[in-house]
């Protein structure tokens, strides 16, 4: 077992294997070792389990505060631990009943962290206030039991429920390690877990399920008919997502029919169309030459650079055609987040063509040598809602540059940066520095710009040049997934955060885009109102109305 420091814990986790990573979340009452088999066998499919004793079971930490339980809190350890563990890499999650409210909590709180979603016998949480408040009840009662009586008497009362009564026909021996397992924990942890993770504290997560990317796959027993209704219920909110019911199973399908269990969890992760996110139907907007402008009809935009024979080099044309659509979007009140990329999966963009460079710029059909990629640059900053580049191979020369003024940048794992200057005659001394040196340092900017190395994704993901790393499967659904999140947060604060973040480095620029929109905020209150309304009604405006705040 291995020990990772997680905020205020220490969770005990074993990590087994290579390949793509799974994170492992036992039930109430379980451990770790509850998923030896499963593990096992995805090992032997080629992937790498983290199996955890969760907060409060196992050799994990036992707070006695019942808020140290909050699912929330849990799913923030687990991300936590993630990164620790796999960096900027996405894992597979599984879960079972408290493993699975957690999991699900973790995808729908650290959407990045998780990439696909497997949940045995889920809930989404209660929503009606009185069976909330039945249930919690319950739980006090079963953590008063385990406080007064012990874990022991504790064990034998929860066994006896009427979703285990299927554990009775497992061999005695598995029972028995089941059974040493249960009483294992500490009975003071156990109720905290009750009072601070049970579904009668727990917020109710049904009303974001709509916004879960992840693809899912949902577990129940045929003989659980409550577990079963939750998990068809669950189907029904989640788009994309496969229901298998388990037959001659109940609430816990991996302890009783075992084979069929890690059949189609191994089935699930090994299959990528089931593991892929769907991307959406993009609709064009425009016809453009060199460039794809698209809506996705729910408050995104895609433009991609499309030149693939020349490794999405720009020529004067290209950048034209980006400036044209990107004003677009900005006057498009309907578009909140734009995803920047480049056509094919070789390359973002490979910096300027250089056989349209001439003296004093790069050359267009009308004979003009221009740079006009700084203007580009310009107005991707000054854009009033956040660019995220998908970086699908190559961002090199001016195409770093152009992911590097972009507000985020996700990176598919094959990806390559560098600036190619020096070595070409050429160089960028305005963003193309500037902007650099404050996203990697001083000294490491230097070297990429006097070395002209390339650097992989992952030397980018260390260094702080890009937010994430993915499959390249993944990666556009990955940043989707990201705007669909910053779609959810209030436009006027997304607008102004943006704004404050380019005025630190933008200069008077800065601050009179950051101004600007203070302008028009306060073009929309009842006190600006009064004055342009005093001044049509020739009258002497009455401030005295509005609060002076201190």
């Amino acid at each position: 077992m291995t020990r990772h420091s997680v905020h205020d814990s220490h969770l005990e986790v074993r990590v087994a294997g290579s390949g793509p990573p799974v994170l492992l979340l036992h039930g109430f009452t379980g451990r770790a070792a509850d998923w030896t088999s499963l593990a096992a066998a995805l090992r032997r499919a080629g992937h790498r389990t983290i199996s955890v004793d969760l907060l409060g079971h196992g050799r994990s930490p036992a707070p006695l505060d019942p808020g140290r339980y909050a699912i929330d809190r849990q799913a923030a350890d687990l991300a936590a631990l993630l990164r620790d563990v796999v960096g900027p890499s996405s894992a597979d999650v599984v879960g079972y009943s408290m493993g699975a409210r957690i999991a699900l909590r973790l995808a729908l709180d650290h959407p990045g962290a998780v990439r696909r979603l497997v949940l045995e016998s889920p809930s989404s949480g209660i929503v009606d206030p009185t069976e909330r408040a039945v249930r919690q009840a319950a739980d006090e009662r079963l953590a008063t039991l385990l406080e007064r009586d012990g874990i022991e008497a504790f064990v034998r009362v929860w066994e006896a429920q009427p979703i285990f009564a299927r554990q009775a026909a497992l061999r005695p021996t598995v029972r028995a390690r089941l059974r040493t397992r249960r009483v294992a924990n500490r009975p003071a942890a156990l109720a905290a877990s009750l009072r601070g993770a049970g579904q009668g504290v727990a917020p109710p997560a049904q009303a974001r399920l709509g916004s879960l990317r992840a693809p899912t796959l949902l577990i129940a027993g045929a003989l659980d008919l409550v577990g079963r209704g939750r998990a068809e219920a669950m189907a029904a909110d989640i788009a994309g997502s496969r229901l298998e019911i388990v037959a001659d199973a109940s609430h816990a399908p991996h302890l009783e029919r075992p084979a069929a269990f890690r059949r189609l969890v191994t089935t699930f992760l090994a299959d990528p169309l089931k593991g892929a996110i769907m991307s959406f139907a993009w609709t064009p907007v425009l016809d453009y030459t060199d460039i794809r402008y698209e809506h996705s009809g729910s408050g995104i935009a895609r433009i991609t650079i499309n030149r693939p024979e020349v490794l999405n080099a720009f020529r004067p044309e290209t950048v034209t055609e980006l400036i044209d659509a990107f004003r677009r979007v900005r006057d498009d009140a309907s578009i909140g987040v734009v995803l920047f990329t480049g056509a094919g999966d070789r390359a973002f963009c490979s910096g300027g063509d250089q056989r349209y460079k001439g003296q004093g710029g790069y050359v267009g059909a009308d004979g003009v040598a221009r740079l006009n990629v700084l203007d580009l640059q310009r107005q991707i900053r000054s854009l009033p809602i956040p660019v995220i580049a998908l970086v699908n191979g190559y961002a090199i020369g001016g195409g770093n540059v152009l992911q590097v003024v972009c507000d985020l940048t996700i990176a598919a794992e094959h990806a390559l940066f560098g600036q190619t200057g020096p070595r070409v005659g050429s160089f960028d001394a305005g963003f193309g520095v500037s902007l650099l040196a404050r996203s990697v340092g001083q000294k490491r900017a230097r070297e990429i710009w006097y070395l002209c190395r390339q650097y992989s994704a992952a030397q980018a993901y260390d260094m702080g040049l890009v937010n994430a790393v993915v499959p390249l499967a993944e990666l556009e659904a990955e940043g989707i997934r990201w705007a669909d999140e910053i779609l959810a947060k209030s436009p006027t604060a997304i607008r102004f955060l943006k704004r404050a973040f380019n005025a630190d480095g933008d200069g008077l620029a800065g601050l009179q885009e950051l101004a600007g929109d203070a302008t028009m905020l306060y073009y929309s209150t009842e006190e600006a109102h009064e004055g342009s309304q005093a001044f049509l009604e020739k009258r002497a405006p009455d401030y005295r109305r509005f609060p002076r705040r201190p």
